[in-house]
């Protein structure tokens, strides 16, 4: 007769265990891109949001917030953003889009971005990064695609959320979209050397 390794034993044990276990997600994954140098990111200081409403034009902060301006470029220049919906709004606060699934407003490009927090304040006309819950996500990392506008000031987020760019021309625009209206198109512009 045989005799059974206790050491295997234990080995087996543990992996039916743990293949019982339900499957969990990674909490970080990084996006699908390298980070440019510097110099590139700098160049990154424009961009304009065309919705169904008009168009919203934002200055872009690649000095404080490289991997959410970078990210935006790339998903711009795959046209991500094409047709999608503003799909939270709060009247005087903010304006949020980028899910490409309106019924699941979680639903984003399967990738997170590193959080980029800057002293800047929350004010009227801020582009900033959409983030899970700190206590789903205490790293505070934030959602690879869904981007939020500030309709009003909003110190609450101040220290808690990225923000990379600043409305400039648009407000009127800003202030006339509600939930539903469209996202035909974002565009970030490369300034010349």
């Amino acid at each position: 007769m045989r005799r059974i390794n206790r050491s295997n034993v234990f080995i087996l044990l543990a992996l039916m265990f743990l293949t019982c276990l339900p499957a969990t997600p990674a909490l970080a994954k990084d996006p699908p891109f390298a980070l440019p140098p510097q110099a590139e990111l700098n160049r990154l200081r424009s961009a304009v949001l065309f919705t169904n409403k008009g168009m919203v034009r934002f200055e872009l902060y690649p000095e404080d917030a490289p991997w959410h301006v970078a990210n935006l470029k790339y998903l711009a220049d795959k046209g991500y953003y094409k047709n999608l919906t503003f799909h939270i709004f709060q009247a005087g606060y903010i304006i949020q889009g980028g899910a490409p699934n309106s019924a699941d407003p979680s639903s984003g490009p399967g990738y997170d971005l590193p959080p980029e927090i800057s002293n800047r304040h929350h004010g009227e006309g801020i582009l900033g990064m959409a983030r899970p819950p700190a206590s789903a996500n205490p790293e505070r990392r934030s959602h690879g695609s869904q981007f939020h506008i500030l309709l009003g000031d909003a110190p609450n987020m101040n220290g808690l959320y990225t923000i990379f760019g600043k409305t400039t021309v648009g407000f009127d625009v800003l202030k006339s979209l509600q939930r539903g209206d469209t996202i035909t198109d974002f565009k970030v512009y490369v300034r010349k050397r």
